[in-house]
């Protein structure tokens, strides 16, 4: 229990702002699943807020929300229900939803959404090692500004091995639930990382 509230209370001290060290700040984003943990997240310092749980329905008025609390709107295109995954449904997301960035795992789409000025994250699940090889044959060629990497256990132990293709910010995803977890993230090397978990908001 010691060592939980030690973490937490590490954490709670970078939650903003720029490192003395003179590297990036780790962002931690907020995953909101459950709508119910968006006033949580809303109230905490995270600069952007990943609103899983949205659809093309209630997306207005929740990017509304987190615009108005001074922080940016990412959606996960594969998970916005009611959404036409076209040109015109990715214009529709900045133009009209107010977006402010997207995650896929589709290449096509990510480029017609940086193509329109949104902040693109590509998403990639390394479940073995035929999906760490092709992982690391398409982040040399990303076009993306990010890169999402899941499971978070997973994407820590072959971190290195994704610095040897790639410079653009890599964020962990995936099982993150303490606050231990977020620590070790950050101390291997990633620029972030996504959680559900409303306590480590």
């Amino acid at each position: 229990m010691a060592r939980s509230c030690e973490a937490f209370r590490r954490l709670g001290a970078r939650m903003s702002g720029a490192r003395t060290d003179g590297r990036p700040s780790f962002q931690v984003i907020p995953s909101i699943r459950r709508l119910g943990d968006l006033e949580w997240a809303l109230k905490s310092k995270r600069q952007t807020i990943l609103l899983t749980g949205a659809d093309i329905a209630n997306l207005p008025l929740l990017a509304e929300k987190v615009h108005r609390a001074g922080k940016k709107v990412l959606i996960n295109m594969e998970l916005l229900g009611g959404f036409g995954r076209d040109e015109v449904g990715i214009k529709l997301l900045k133009h009209y939803f107010k977006v402010d960035g997207v995650m896929s795992t589709d290449r096509m789409r990510l480029g017609m959404a940086r193509n329109i000025g949104l902040y693109t994250i590509q998403r990639f699940l390394i479940s073995d090692s035929k999906a760490l090889d092709t992982t690391l044959r398409i982040l040399k060629s990303t076009r993306a500004q990010a890169a999402e990497i899941l499971p978070a256990k997973v994407a820590v132990d072959v971190l290195p091995e994704l610095r040897k293709v790639t410079s653009i910010p890599l964020w962990a995803g995936g099982f993150i639930q303490t606050a231990e977890e977020i620590e070790g993230v950050e101390q291997a090397g990633f620029n972030g990382a996504t959680t559900s978990e409303r306590r480590l908001f």
